[in-house]
């Protein structure tokens, strides 16, 4: 879309809209002659797409084909070499829009173990889409079935399973695979992430700061700022736990009026929808963890939402002090340069989430360090795509410092399991 870009701040002023020039489609790109053969072309996305024919019209997104037929429109008496440079720059568009989105989850067991792994794919075009898909993982591993095949209607969306028959379970617990889908027309879309395994094992640990209880965690770690943040769960019959390592300068403890650093937490059944309109119940319980100012006074635990809380509410900041649960246990300490907050939230305090051996949930934080790295958000690394940022899926409160962009939707994959070994 950069070509149509700069042909629109190039291109002389508008003309006035005359008679017989509606908003129709935009034309197909001139044919492809000989010579002009079907090279690879490789999009500016985190995907690559590789187009073995020519674009269409049909692989243009509805805004994509407004935009070019509004380009058309304003370039209609142009001279002849303005003009194929327009059907150049909406070739191009069309080539660079994938016909599919795609995304591998997190493992949500050890990998060794034998498990399912998913390939979310998502139909970006107004017309169906059929295909095969398939994933490359790290050499000697090996899924089943090969490729599998899929179908979507218009923008839907579907994960497809594969189970792995042979896999390792890494001590840096980052995967690196490769989703790729093939559709029948040809076209060849695949991308290529880091994956973990985001799984919590049973077990109880002491809620002090200290980490050496966490030896049976499987620690997922992510960077953002070139700071390392490290997140690991676990449960037992009463609480879910979390440890989340913070590599920053230094720590700003919670002070209410001023901005502090804080970990953000949000907790929901597996099966919880997007959080799309206001009037929608958040659907999710979430959480946030400071640091005490004092040595003489707890770090605390706020309750920012309950499932059942309408999304509207979640979106206007509340004073923090009522909504602190007193029940949940939590230890913020510095340790060198990493600030490590432990916790361990009521399961009593989440109406709905059973962990249980086996069972999925979604967890996800958001790292607030306003003086250092800024917002970090394991939406990031988690592979979510640009559009599912979205501003409802967190709540706002009192001192938090919020980028331009909304964070990512907090519903990411996590497993639950017996142990990691």
């Amino acid at each position: 879309m950069s070509s149509c870009r700069f042909l629109k701040e190039t291109s002389p002023p508008p003309l006035p809209w005359g008679e017989g020039r509606g908003e129709g489609a935009c034309p197909p790109p001139l044919p492809w002659g000989e010579g002009r053969g079907e090279g690879a072309y490789r999009a500016p996305h985190s995907g690559e797409a590789t187009l073995t024919r020519p674009p269409r019209a049909g692989d243009l997104s509805p805004r994509e084909r407004w935009l070019c037929a509004r380009l058309r429109q304003r370039i209609c008496h142009a001279p002849a070499q303005l003009a194929l440079l327009a059907h150049l720059a909406c070739a191009a568009a069309w080539a660079g829009e994938e016909p599919v989105a795609l995304r591998v989850q997190h493992f949500t067991v050890p990998p060794a173990t034998g498990p399912l792994m998913h390939v979310t794919v998502q139909n970006r075009r107004d017309a169906p889409y059929e295909g095969r898909i398939s994933v490359r993982l790290p050499e000697g591993w090996r899924v089943e079935p090969a490729e599998r095949p899929i179908a979507l209607g218009p923008g839907e969306t579907k994960d497809v399973a594969f189970t792995v028959a042979k896999g390792l379970n890494l001590d840096s617990n980052r995967y690196p695979v490769e989703a790729v889908a093939t559709g029948s027309d040809g076209t060849v879309v695949s991308r290529k992430q880091e994956i973990a395994c985001a799984s919590a094992p049973f077990f109880q640990p002491k809620i002090d700061g200290r980490t050496g209880d966490w030896a049976d965690a499987i620690p997922a770690t992510f960077s953002a700022g070139g700071k390392r943040t490290t997140l690991s769960a676990c449960w037992n019959r009463s609480d879910l736990c979390l440890l989340v390592e913070v590599e920053e300068e230094k720590h700003v403890a919670y002070r209410a009026g001023a901005e502090f650093d804080a970990v953000q937490v949000a907790i929901a059944p597996r099966s919880a929808p997007p959080a799309a309109k206001p009037d929608q119940k958040a659907g999710r319980h979430e959480f946030l963890l400071v640091g005490s100012a004092s040595a003489w006074s707890r770090d605390k635990c706020f309750l920012l939402a309950r499932a059942d809380d309408a999304l509207a509410a979640t979106q206007e900041p509340r004073p923090l002090a009522p909504l602190e649960l007193k029940a949940a246990k939590v230890s913020v300490r510095r340790k060198g340069r990493t600030t490590v907050y432990e916790a361990a939230i009521p399961l009593s305090a989440m109406p709905g989430i059973e962990p249980m051996e086996g069972r999925e949930l979604c967890l996800s934080i958001l790292v607030h360090d306003p003086d250092g790295t800024g917002l970090r958000d394991w939406g990031e690394p988690s592979g979510l795509w640009p559009w599912q940022r979205n501003r409802l899926a967190w709540s706002q409160w009192p001192g938090a410092s919020w980028p331009k962009e909304p964070p990512f939707d907090s519903r990411i994959e996590w497993g639950v399991c017996s142990s990691k070994h």
